[in-house]
Order: C-alpha cells, then sequence, then structure tokens
C-alpha cells in the first residue's frame, strides 16, 4: 500500500495529465507487463470521463506500473514537476504574454506549448484538442 505522499503525488490533476499526455505508451507498458491488462488505465479514463475522483483509480494505476517493473510507476510519465505559479525570474516583462495549451475540462494539469509545424495534441479523455490561454 502506498503511504500518504505517494497517494498525494498520483491523484488528481497531476496524474490525469501524466495520463493523458502518455496514454500509449502507459498503454503499451502494461501490455508487456505481467499480466497483459489495460485495464487499469481504462479505468482511469472511465473514472474521469464520468467526472468522478480519479484519485483510487490513479493510485491502482501507479501500482500497477511498479508490478510491473517500473520503480517510478506513474510519476516516471510526468512531463513537468510541480512548479510554482506566478513567479518570474528578474528582468522578465510581464506585459508579453505566451500562449499555453491546457486542459480543455481543467481537469487535469496537462500542459503544451505550441510548436512549429506540431499540431496541438487533442485531451484523451473527452477527444477535443487542448484549450489555447495566455500567460500573463
Amino acid at each position: 500500500m502506498a503511504d500518504a505522499g505517494e497517494a498525494a503525488a498520483t491523484d488528481g490533476a497531476e496524474g490525469l495529465a501524466a495520463v493523458c499526455a502518455h496514454l500509449e505508451e502507459i498503454r503499451a507498458d502494461l501490455r508487456s507487463g505481467p499480466g497483459g491488462d489495460e485495464g487499469p488505465v481504462e479505468r482511469v479514463l472511465a473514472a474521469a470521463r464520468d467526472g468522478g475522483d480519479v484519485a483510487g483509480t490513479l493510485a491502482v494505476l501507479h501500482a500497477v506500473l511498479q508490478a510491473g517493473g517500473d520503480p517510478q510507476g506513474l510519476h516516471g510519465y510526468a512531463d513537468h514537476p510541480r512548479a510554482v505559479r506566478g513567479l518570474r525570474p528578474a528582468g522578465i516583462s510581464t506585459t508579453r504574454t505566451e500562449p499555453v495549451y491546457v486542459c480543455p475540462a481543467g481537469r487535469c494539469a496537462r500542459y503544451w506549448w505550441p510548436q512549429p509545424a506540431v499540431p496541438v495534441p487533442h485531451c484523451e479523455i473527452s477527444s477535443t484538442l487542448l484549450r489555447r490561454e495566455r500567460l500573463y
């Protein structure tokens, strides 16, 4: 059983962002694992689509990934560490805005920076494009 720190790290917005951004990789890892079963990630997606609490299903997915030989579990799929928002380095103008794409439902912490000639990714839960926002 995971301790409180493990549970907190695998629940909510951060865990859901990792699943959304790396869904196919997670599925492949589960298929190649001991049970060959994608069920744990499918249960996360179903809970998210139904608007339910995903904490329990994320904790199970994390444990299954670890049991399959990945010591980092779901943490290994995180694109970004938890960041402190609102801090700017000295000398950086606050008048310039930057586009960023985020979860269309505001349910997870996933974000994506625009890249030339790369299409905007889709949310793996709702199948809609990530939503464009501006950072100020």
